[in-house]
């Protein structure tokens, strides 16, 4: 199943719904840096850069990091970084909280 990796936003609202909460930051208590945690284990974390296009680095419960190859059925270890919050929180809830 291949997924539409879109810029949509979401709100904190949805994102505690779907077994997701602000951990912290990795830099600074601003808008940059922020670290999300599932239930399950997955992790979503900004990669800091204020100006980049991709920067959700997407972590799977053993601490592997999963590309966005994993949304388009291929190789999780291919393709880039997330490009927002939503399509990273969208491919775990595709896979229900299954590793990639």
């Amino acid at each position: 199943m291949a997924l539409i990796l879109s810029r949509r936003k979401i709100s904190a609202k949805e994102l505690r719904s779907l077994g997701w909460e602000k951990t912290g930051s990795r830099f600074d208590p601003g808008n940059f840096g922020r670290v999300y945690t599932h239930r399950d284990g997955w992790k979503i974390s900004h990669c800091g850069h204020p100006t980049a296009l991709w920067p959700y680095i997407l972590e799977d419960p053993n601490g592997h990091m999963i590309l966005t190859g994993a949304a388009f059925s291929n190789s999780p270890h291919r393709g880039t970084a997330w490009p927002t919050v939503a399509s990273a929180v969208d491919f775990v809830s595709s896979r229900g909280g299954r590793h990639a």
